[in-house]
């Protein structure tokens, strides 16, 4: 079959678009959807970022005796690019962030270093109004050891998690949202943990694509949204899905979301996270929001 010249240049284009992410926006802007459009609406910008500010970033990055040392990290054009192979990474704002608040950024995998093993599509993970239970800004203290970039060691933590395109050894299948501490005192403990829109294509990572990522946190209401999209919501008084193990084996419960035993989280740090991937960030934000 032959292609006439227009058909050549338009798939060309197509295909240009796609592994470069260039038919995306470069503007972020915040949505206001699901349980946000009773209660608030967006108000003035309290931070922005085009990365530049790399005294502003705090980079933890998991240590492994048997992987040679390929990461590789850059601040260029207003992107922040993580590649890191094999290894969990977490690039924490060190900023404190209080009150009612609403994050906003971009992420791809760009497609040109996905080798399908040690750097994946995988792994768009979000930490935010997150602190340490003890010392409160601990969680970015360098001398600190027990905050190393590997997932297990941010688990006793106060603070929302949520993330899109996680798995095993394959990534790019799950999608989660967790109010921690999961463990306390090197146990695990019962805590919110939501995924019923695993293995769902319509909320997981399209390599080469730039993703609109944005956290919530309005009181008790706590929101993760992807590309405008509502993925995962709670506020009080919902039946939500606590998750609990003991011994190796997982169980859960449905039980009422309620300030008595899940206090909100009105202050913290936001964190970004990957494992055995190629993350490129660009316009972060983050808005105040007001009361309707």
């Amino acid at each position: 079959m032959r292609l006439s010249l227009t058909t050549t240049v338009i798939l060309f284009t197509i295909l240009a678009n796609t592994s470069k992410g260039t038919n995306d926006s470069k503007q972020t802007t915040p949505a206001v959807a699901g349980y946000g459009n009773e209660v608030f609406e967006i108000g003035s910008i309290i931070y922005a970022s085009d990365f530049s500010d790399h005294a502003n970033w705090i980079i933890q990055i998991e240590a492994s005796e048997n992987l040679p040392s390929e990461e590789r990290i850059s601040y260029s054009a207003g992107v922040l690019d993580l590649y890191m192979p094999a290894k969990g990474c977490t690039a924490w704002l060190n900023k404190k962030l209080t009150g009612a608040i609403t994050i906003v950024y971009q992420v791809r995998c760009p497609i040109e270093t996905i080798n399908g093993t040690s750097i994946q599509a995988r792994d768009i993970n979000n930490f935010w109004h997150c602190s340490d239970p003890f010392e409160f800004d601990a969680l970015l203290r360098d001398s600190e050891t027990r905050y190393k970039g590997n997932f297990s060691s941010y688990h006793e933590m106060l603070g929302y998690y949520a993330s899109t395109g996680g798995g095993g050894g394959i990534g790019n299948q799950t999608t989660r949202f967790r109010r921690y501490p999961r463990c306390a005192g090197g146990e695990n403990i019962p805590h919110v943990a939501l995924n019923d829109k695993d293995v769902n294509p319509d909320y997981l990572i399209t390599p080469g694509k730039w993703h609109t990522i944005q956290l919530v946190a309005y009181d008790g209401l706590v929101q993760y949204l992807m590309d405008g999209r509502v993925v995962y919501e709670i506020r009080y008084g919902d039946d939500i899905k606590v998750e609990s193990e003991k011994s190796g084996k997982k169980s859960t419960a449905v039980i009422t979301y309620s300030r008595e035993t899940f206090p909100a989280y009105n202050s913290g740090y936001f964190g970004i996270r990957m494992v055995a991937s190629h993350h490129q960030y660009r316009d972060l934000k983050v808005y105040r929001l007001n009361p309707k």
